[in-house]
């Protein structure tokens, strides 16, 4: 996927939200629902790890991600994953029109009475904070020390309470369309490294190392309050990635260029960090 294209997806620069869906449900959500539904953006869908899902190509959404995974342990649950590059807690109700015309059904539509799992990992692209982080502090055409301190020491503190709230609020809806299901909220692999120094594939300055270290840590730290005032499990992806960053040795995110092998796209999970959600979520996921 080349990396404009997948810019443009998560900074979602071309999109037309549809007619909102009621988050008034009074537990009377379709019946019929798959089993299991995951739902959320592209930490979610997995742009270019593995074979792609053809269903809606837009997405750049992998037969390979979690959702995946965790549903072939399960085989006894019908799945649906609808999770979608770009997409934010809006989006999630209201659905969206993608850059290729495809005209997406809000998220969470698909989930009602019969869905007993749903995982959730939304968040990062409210209020623009994903393409903010990438124009200001990681993509070296765009990023620049005094930029990347003003996104992050400025504008990020005042998304940070707002993602929470709009993150709880989406919690508390699927809670309302499918009462008897299991939802689980998961975080954010880290980028960035909170020590060290940058290296040939995420060369940044210590001072942008930093600040996009503290912004992952602040992200997760408001999806973990949402969790915990919607009373649901949080996967934290943050704390489990510690020494995986995209500088280490192992890495679970890739650096600034897709993997030539297979193996996720650019600043996205790669298949071993799609392995360490599902292995999380196994310990966690209520059989």
């Amino acid at each position: 996927m080349p990396r404009r294209r997948l810019v443009a997806v998560i900074a979602l620069a071309a999109c037309t939200c549809l007619a909102a869906c009621s988050s008034d449900t009074g537990g009377k959500g379709p019946s019929g629902s798959a089993g299991y539904v995951a739902v959320g953006d592209s930490f979610v869908s997995g742009p270019s790890l593995g074979a792609p899902d053809t269903d809606v190509p837009g997405c750049l959404r992998s037969t390979a991600n979690y959702a995946h995974q965790l549903a072939a342990t399960m085989p006894e649950l019908g799945f649906r994953d609808v999770s979608c590059g770009g997409e934010d807690t809006t989006m999630l109700r209201d659905g969206r029109t993608l850059d290729d015309g495809t005209v997406l059904e809000p998220q969470l539509s698909s989930i009602g009475r019969d869905t007993t799992l749903v995982t959730v990992g939304i968040g990062a692209n409210d209020a623009s904070a994903t393409a903010g982080l990438y124009q200001y502090c990681l993509l070296p055409a765009t990023a620049d020390d005094a930029q990347c301190d003003t996104f992050s020491g400025t504008y990020m503190p005042t998304v940070y309470p707002k993602t929470s709230k709009a993150v709880i609020s989406v919690l508390d809806e699927i809670a309302d369309r499918a009462p008897k299901a299991q939802v689980v909220l998961v975080g954010y692999q880290r980028i960035a490294s909170d020590t060290g120094t940058g290296c040939a594939a995420l060369p940044l300055t210590d001072a942008r190392r930093k600040a996009v270290a503290g912004y992952e840590r602040n992200m997760n730290q408001a999806l973990s309050r949402a969790a915990e005032k919607a009373d649901v499990p949080f996967v934290d992806m943050y704390e489990a990635s510690e020494g995986h960053d995209v500088c280490s040795g192992e890495p679970w995110v890739n650096g600034l260029e897709n993997s030539p092998t297979g193996d996720g796209a650019f600043l996205h999970p790669t298949a071993a960090g799609m392995a360490a959600v599902t292995a999380r979520l196994e310990k966690v996921v209520q059989r």
